[in-house]
């Protein structure tokens, strides 16, 4: 399983500082910090909904680059996607491209840009909202996943992504169920197997802040036994990097030592 940084977010006011100010040398330091944690890949977001994120994105890109890890572009906004994809250079995923009708332009534009630049693409399995369960979410993922075979994407180069809610929202277990049985589903519907992400925190959003982590780790455990290709996540948080390496660990995937339980 690989772990996705989500550090380098619109929430980390430092690094937005250093993507506006066109502070190289920060934006490379924290990337070296965040390879050094355990990302094997990072995510750059630089606003929540995309809106100017094309003016700065380059200079993030190329400041991130140094680490010599592939780059996630979190955005909205296909300007901010395309201007990412001339400064990487390579190794780049796209994220996202829903079904979400009403923003159809823009996620058409980025599935362009991921099929022109042969980069991976993220699908999130929404529409209009978050699906009810398992079997919405496979079949928005499936028309995803055939649109984007269309335009020149083949399966080897998606990601899908079967949308966390969190769990104390009402029908949030409900749902956490439904995100297990989307990925046991994936299974059967795609062949050979195709990757997936999640962003793990979403399951614990809005519990209390010292249940966090054990409910981020329990989940996390849990998907990964279901084939969980990576998560994002937040790679300075000790607890949850060692829930990986556990993971990593029982899975086959390293040598288990005693410093990995550390």
């Amino acid at each position: 399983m690989l772990v996705i940084s989500n550090n380098l977010s619109f929430k980390n006011r430092d690094f937005i500082r250093a993507a506006h100010e066109g502070d190289a040398v920060t934006m490379s330091v924290m990337a070296e910090v965040l390879k050094k944690a355990g990302a094997d890949i990072i995510s750059i977001n630089l606003s929540l909904d995309g809106d100017g994120d094309e003016k700065y994105i380059a200079r993030a890109v190329e400041a991130v680059k140094a680490a010599s890890l592939p780059i996630c572009i979190d955005s909205r906004n296909p300007l901010a996607h395309k201007v990412a994809a001339g400064a990487a250079g390579g190794r780049l995923i796209h994220n996202y491209v829903s079904a979400d009708g009403s923003r159809a332009a823009d996620m058409d534009c980025i599935l362009e840009v991921a099929a022109g630049g042969k980069a991976d693409l993220v699908l999130y399995a929404l529409r209009k909202g978050t699906p009810a369960d398992a079997d919405e979410r496979l079949t928005i993922i499936n028309e995803l996943m055939e649109k984007a075979n269309r335009a020149g994407i083949p399966n080897e180069r998606l990601i899908i992504d079967p949308v966390i809610l969190h769990l104390g929202g009402g029908i949030g277990q409900e749902h956490a169920v439904a995100v297990q049985e989307t990925l046991y589903g994936l299974k059967e519907l795609v062949e050979p197997a195709v990757r997936t992400t999640c962003w793990i925190s979403n399951i614990s959003a809005g519990a209390p802040k010292d249940l966090r982590p054990a409910i981020n780790e329990t989940y996390l455990a849990m998907l990964a036994g279901l084939g969980l290709w990576s998560a994002f996540m937040d790679v300075t948080d000790k607890e949850t990097m060692r829930a990986v390496r556990l993971i990593r660990a029982l899975k086959n995937e390293t040598v288990y030592s005693p410093a990995e339980a550390a």
